[in-house]
């Protein structure tokens, strides 16, 4: 018998088994049991607790600035592009152990954390993939509500994206516990992140130690959700990857001095004729920020965003809208890491969005930012910044 013939006689058999443990099983009423052990006498048991998750993003994305040049001039720029987004990934779950592995493979750049999108272009090249998570879980079965990771890892603190874009992924450890006690909840999270080694001169590496403390209650038809947050950015203002809206003094170092910010983040959900409403506020302060020097940036160390959502793309015909303000100043967050399409720090404006989802599996978004500068130094040119996206989500 030739090999392809085998192949599909294989096939054929795998399938027929299947379909016959699947029939006995059903009239026995214990599918369940019956499926599990045929996974594990064909030795694919490996595969129970594997998940595989995947999506896909069409986008266009058209920007417009205008501004007044140093003649007095009114100006305006804009750019038209096509950017795609795919992650792939998978988590397998060891239940007895309490071990969770996952990993993700997503487009972008290697040396921008806040971006996974990829722009059409480079005359038909190829595009990278990188790795976007690895990490390990570690929740023990004697001990409900505590977890322990470490890798490349899903930011762990409750958080909006005034501070952590939503495509930031960590390096390093985190620790948390949440007391499973019914409709009160209350949590902590500690982190240990890396950021860079050394650079630029200095003995110290860079990182971010941090402390969360928060609580979710859920009473009738209310959720909500509060946390404080202490983020110590150790070394930060001399490893920075680019301002991006922050102070710089004349030596090349942050004008901030330093970053130990102080969060606090509230959500409030329910729902109205069975929509889901939810209202997220947040202030965060840098109780390091001392402008060293650059007078016109002293105190400029507060943010602070108010978030609407309602609707939600879930299943098919599902709609949404969303609406954001939010007030970075120059000094307050490091820009490196907050939300790359509202322009990172130093900026002001709104944020308004509308989804649709026609298909099973997709959905259409449409979103728009109106922005501009919050904090100038002397003679420095302001700018108003208009961003368009249309997005095609899938995800399979």
């Amino acid at each position: 018998m030739s090999r392809s013939k085998c192949i599909v006689l294989a096939v054929a058999l795998l399938i027929g088994q299947t379909a016959v443990l699947s029939g006995l099983s059903l009239a026995a009423g214990t599918e369940t049991n019956v499926v599990e052990q045929w996974f594990k006498d064909s030795g694919l048991g490996w595969l129970k607790g594997l998940h595989f998750k995947a999506d896909f993003r069409l986008r266009y994305q058209g920007e417009w600035w205008e501004y007044t040049d140093s003649d007095d001039r009114e100006q305006d720029n804009d750019r038209h592009r096509g950017r795609i987004r795919v992650r792939f990934g998978f988590t397998k779950r060891y239940k007895d152990d309490g071990l969770t592995v996952g990993f993700r493979l997503a487009s972008g750049s290697s040396d921008d954390p806040t971006s996974t999108n990829q722009t059409l272009e480079g005359n038909f090249s190829k595009k990278p993939v990188w790795i976007d998570l690895a990490y390990v879980e570690y929740s023990p079965p004697v001990l409900p509500g505590v977890t322990l990771a470490g890798g490349k890892v899903k930011n762990p603190f409750v958080h909006t994206d005034i501070i952590w874009d939503s495509d930031v992924n960590m390096d390093g450890l985190y620790q948390s516990f949440e007391l499973e006690n019914g409709a009160f909840r209350p949590f902590i999270t500690l982190g240990e992140m890396f950021l860079d080694e050394n650079k630029m001169d200095t003995d110290h590496d860079s990182g971010v130690l941090a402390g969360q403390v928060g609580m979710k209650l859920k009473v009738a038809l209310f959720s909500v959700n509060l946390a404080a947050t202490y983020y110590d950015f150790d070394e930060f203002e001399r490893n920075y990857r680019g301002s991006h809206g922050n102070a710089v003094g004349d030596d090349g170092v942050l004008a901030a001095g330093d970053f130990d910010v102080f969060d606090v983040v509230a959500q409030l959900g329910t729902k109205v004729a069975d929509i889901p409403i939810k209202v997220v506020v947040d202030y965060a302060v840098n109780t390091a920020e001392d402008a060293r020097g650059e007078s016109e940036f002293e105190g400029k160390d507060t943010a602070m965003a108010a978030h609407l959502k309602v609707g939600k793309c879930k299943k098919k015909h599902d709609w949404e809208v969303n609406y954001k303000y939010a007030y970075i100043e120059a000094n307050a967050v490091p820009g490196d890491f907050c939300d790359s399409d509202f322009g990172h720090a130093n900026r002001k404006g709104h944020k308004l969005s509308v989804g649709y989802q026609p298909f099973k599996k997709a959905s259409l978004h449409l979103t728009g930012f109106w922005t501009q500068p919050n904090n100038l130094l002397k003679g420095q040119e302001s700018h108003d910044h208009y961003t368009i996206q249309a997005d095609l989500k899938v995800k399979f």
